[in-house]
């Protein structure tokens, strides 16, 4: 009988131990592959610029960013609260009623324009290659990208919010979560340009800065702006300008530089203002569009509330 229970008690230690033999080759070697997918893909690695700290910590502005919000001259604060706000309609109702008529014409027409401002928690963000690369370059960087979320899982690491791709360019969609439909696509820099006397004359008399900042202010640009025609005139195009700000502020650039193009409607320039852009024609030349040929140019510190990453989320590819 002791014979036997020794027996039992030999073979549980043997079959714990081989469990952990087992379980130590298994992650051995799962670590080793994914050590070798990365090395093999090392080159697309450094294809992956840097990226923002964790969603727990609020975005730290480069230094010229910090200047820029010292100076009194940048106090064009945005208000979000208009974006996420539903329009409201009073209607004064009177005796006359000729004038209730009138009044309930007016009514009608206002009705037709009323549409719900959407929020970050209706869009999804993705974040992509530009369109003209390679389809295998794209293949490429998307493995790098997988291995990349494979090393902070393994790690215990938590995955940055934002990788850009290398090249300056990306492009930014948006999509309905309630169908998955994409409504928006945004092409964008996601690198700092080079710099330029006429930038560093137009943000000093823009924003009354004299102060140089070593290696030139950082600037970035968008290049076009799309939503597809249902989805106007819900705040989409002004989540998208608080997400690319949010991306280029990682980036590590001061200024958004931008043409707008309203085929002389003066709406379109309007609306830019009204989110924060400013006049730069100092700036037609440089950035492709001589004596307003193309557009107008308008430009704007990347400034961004710390809790962006909390209220949107950012898919990269």
């Amino acid at each position: 009988q002791t014979h036997k229970t020794n027996l039992r008690r030999f073979k549980s230690l043997f079959t714990t131990l081989h469990e952990g033999i087992y379980f130590y080759v298994t992650m051995t070697f799962t670590y080793r592959f994914l050590h070798f997918v990365m090395i093999w893909l090392g080159s697309n690695m450094k294809s992956l610029e840097a990226y923002a700290p964790s969603t727990s910590k609020s975005i730290s502005p480069s230094s010229s960013s910090l200047l820029l919000a010292s100076t009194k001259s940048i106090r064009r604060t945005i208000n979000s609260k208009k974006y996420h706000s539903y329009i409201s309609l009073s209607l004064s109702q009177t005796n006359n009623d000729s004038k209730n008529n009138n009044n309930n014409n007016k009514e009608e027409e206002k009705e037709k324009e009323i549409i719900e401002q959407w929020t970050h928690a209706q869009v999804e963000w993705r974040l992509r290659p530009p369109e003209e690369m390679p389809l295998f370059e794209k293949l490429k960087i998307q493995a790098a990208a997988k291995a990349i979320r494979a090393e902070c899982l393994l790690y215990d690491q938590p995955v940055p919010p934002i990788l850009c791709p290398k090249g300056g360019q990306a492009v930014l969609e948006a999509y309905d979560k309630s169908n998955r439909k994409k409504i928006g696509r945004f092409g964008i820099t996601t690198n700092r340009g080079p710099p330029a006397l006429e930038i560093d004359e137009t943000i000093q008399d823009i924003y009354d800065i004299n102060q140089q900042i070593l290696g030139g202010y950082g600037i970035a640009a968008i290049i076009y702006m799309f939503v597809e025609p249902e989805y106007r005139k819900r705040g989409i195009g002004a989540l998208a300008l608080e997400v690319i700000a949010a991306i280029q502020t990682v980036q590590n650039c001061d200024f958004t530089v931008l043409v707008a193009d309203d085929d002389g409607s003066n709406k379109l320039i309007e609306w830019y203002e009204e989110s924060g852009y400013t006049k730069a024609p100092k700036l037609q030349n440089i950035f492709g569009s001589p004596d307003g040929k193309y557009g107008l140019t308008m430009i704007r510190p990347t400034q961004v509330s710390s809790d962006i990453f909390a209220r949107c989320q950012i898919k990269w590819w």
